[in-house]
Order: C-alpha cells, then structure tokens, then sequence
C-alpha cells in the first residue's frame, strides 16, 4: 500500500452528504444512537471495519461496506463489474474484529448517519504515534468490551476466514445459514473447549456473549517463528484477490498482506510499505518491531519483507521473500495489484530496492 494518501478530513464542518437531502415533504430521519457517546476508547463490533479517508468520499457501491453487520461479499460483488471500483476505493486500512481504537472525533452527515473519525492500535505508522487515522461509521463500533471469563487462552483465526455462531448447534453443522457471521484471519479471542460440546471452541464477543467455533479455525502464535513460518502463513492466501486498502482475509493489498501475517504471529510491523522498509533502517514508528537493512539480493533470507519502488526514499510496493525456485531466481509472495491474485512469483521485473529483516534481526 503506498503510503502517501489524501489527507484526512481536518474538521468536522468540512463533512459533506453522502446522499442528497431529504425532500421539506419528508419526514426527517430518525437519528442513529451513537454507540461510542461519551467514550473514549472504542472496539470494533463488526467482523471487518473499513477506515475510509473521510466519509465524504465514501462512494454509493460501498454502501455494504457501511452496515453491521457488514457484508463484505456483497460489496466485493457489486465492484465486480468495473476494476476501477476496486482501484479507487477510499479506504485507508481496516481493522478486524475485537480491535481497540481511539474516537477523535465524531460527526454526522445529512442523511442522519454517524461517523468516527478514530486511530486504530495495532497497524504502527508515522502518520499518527497513537494508531493509524481514518473515519468508520460508528455504528460499526462499541464502548462495551467484557472481560473474558476465567480459564480462557488468546487465540486467532488461523485460516483465511472462519465462521462463528450463536449456538453449537449451528457450529456443528458448520452451514452458514445457521445464522454465523464470518470473521477474519488474524481476528483474536479469548477461548476454551466448549461445556456444551468439546469437540467446540467457545469463544467470547465484544458483549460478553459465546461465539462457537470448530476448533481447528484458531490458533495461538508459535512461541518460535522462523522465516520459513512466514512463507508458510503466508502461503495461505495464494490465489487471493487483491483489494485495495485490504488488511483483512477476505482481501490484501501489498503491505496489508505483509503486516497481517506478522501480526498473526506476534510480530507487529508496520502498516504501510515504506514505513515496513524504513523499519529496517533505523525508523520504526512507534509500536513496531525494529528490523535490519538488507541491502543485496544475495543475502536475502525466507520471510524477509523485500521492497520496490524508484528509490528506497519512495518504496511502493512490498512482498515477502520465498527463497529461489529450481531456475535460481529469487522468489516472492505478494499481492501484486487491483484485478490480479496474491502470487508467488519471480522478484525480476520490478526495481528491488532493499529488504527488512524482522526474524533474527
């Protein structure tokens, strides 16, 4: 993900309508509760939240993208008639179920919804020391967050995306008309085997309530990761899509793919792909993992983060190196670009610039 964007929305006044007025012959809407009044701190109630540039740029086609719960697919599948729906999405980042944000502001446009401007912990960026900035329609957070009960593990989904329900009636049968919702990779709870059924794991929301899950979906990071564990997780998504801002299993773009298999192995880099190099080189921002500079091609190791770009002041694109394939040429997992897959392809043909260890830095 290239880190250079449009600036953020700067007040709250400079908010514009994301649909027209209602007609004077309309009753007015009822205005939406605000589900992060009076609070601070913030969590994210719903299995994937966009962070959009400002709501003002928020397009008709992402209306999906707005709901809770959200409908992710759907949204997918309405960009699917045009590649440059997908190309030009708004988005800054997202965040996962369960992840802490800070409200900064909050404002609301004329067709009555709510929106908050807020920093999201855990995806390290120079842009903001206390989170990555973005505005996510409130209703899509809550302040509530119970404690887990006691004798419960953090684990994370470990496969691309898995599916949690309500009862372990409908866990049992797995189908998705059970009424589950379907959460992301890297996504983390608080878990046990199940009272009801031990062949479950129930799992804790944001409200306190159960969340049942088969047990092979999540997983506690390894105590020891090596490059080869990077390459491995990483491997996972091949044959992704490639989304935009994506950070989530249902879709990455370059760094979003990079930053979240750390991540789900309890290593937090940074968001963005010239922050990830400029990690190795002395210049992580705040929260992040410290790196080492790896300059030739030669003395690259599995799971380093290797980057491109014109010059390593102006890194655009990132991958994760692979090692060599049977013809010698060194090897790297990526998503490449909007209408293409997450590949492991030959690193040639793109300008290498440089490369960040974080395993045995």
């Amino acid at each position: 993900m290239i880190p250079t964007k449009i600036a953020l929305v700067a007040a709250v006044t400079a908010v514009t309508a994301l649909v027209p007025l209602a007609s004077t012959a309309s009753a007015a809407p009822e205005p939406a509760p605000h589900a992060c009044k009076g609070a601070k701190t913030c969590y994210v109630n719903v299995s994937v939240a966009q962070l959009w540039e400002s709501p003002d740029k928020v397009r008709a086609v992402d209306a999906k993208a707005l709901t809770n719960p959200v409908d992710l697919r759907g949204w997918f599948a309405d960009m699917a008639h045009d590649i440059n729906l997908r190309r030009d999405i708004p988005g800054e980042t997202q965040a996962l179920y369960g992840n802490r944000v800070t409200v900064v502001a909050t404002t609301r446009t004329r067709d009555g919804m709510l929106w908050d401007k807020v920093l999201l912990h855990g995806q390290p960026t120079p842009k903001d020391k206390a989170g990555y900035p973005g505005w996510v329609p409130d209703r899509q957070l809550t302040k509530h967050r119970k404690k887990a009960p006691a004798g419960t593990t953090p684990e994370r989904i470990s496969s691309r995306t898995a599916w949690g329900f309500g009862t372990p009636q409908a866990a049992a049968s797995g189908s998705a008309s059970r009424g589950g919702t379907e959460y992301s990779f890297n996504t983390e709870f608080s878990v046990k085997p199940s009272p009801a059924d031990p062949s479950l794991l129930e799992a804790y929301a944001n409200d306190g309530s159960p969340i049942y899950f088969k047990p092979q979906d999540l997983t506690a990071p390894p105590p020891d990761v090596t490059g080869g564990t990077v390459v491995a997780e990483a491997r996972k998504f091949l044959g992704q899509d490639y989304l935009w801002s994506g950070a989530s299993g249902f879709g990455y773009d370059c760094s979003g793919l990079t930053s979240q298999v750390y991540s789900a192995l309890g290593i937090t880099i940074p968001r963005d792909s010239q922050p990830q190099f400029d990690a190795g080189g002395g210049r992580a921002p705040a929260g992040s993992a410290r790196g080492v500079r790896i300059d030739s091609e030669a003395d690259l190791r599995p799971g380093d983060v290797v980057g491109f770009g014109s010059s390593t002041a102006n890194v655009t694109h990132v991958g994760i190196y692979a090692g060599r394939n049977d013809k010698g040429e060194p090897m790297m997992i990526d998503a490449p670009k909007t209408g293409e897959k997450v590949k492991e392809e030959p690193m040639t043909g793109r300008p290498f610039v440089g490369a960040t260890r974080f395993i045995g830095a």
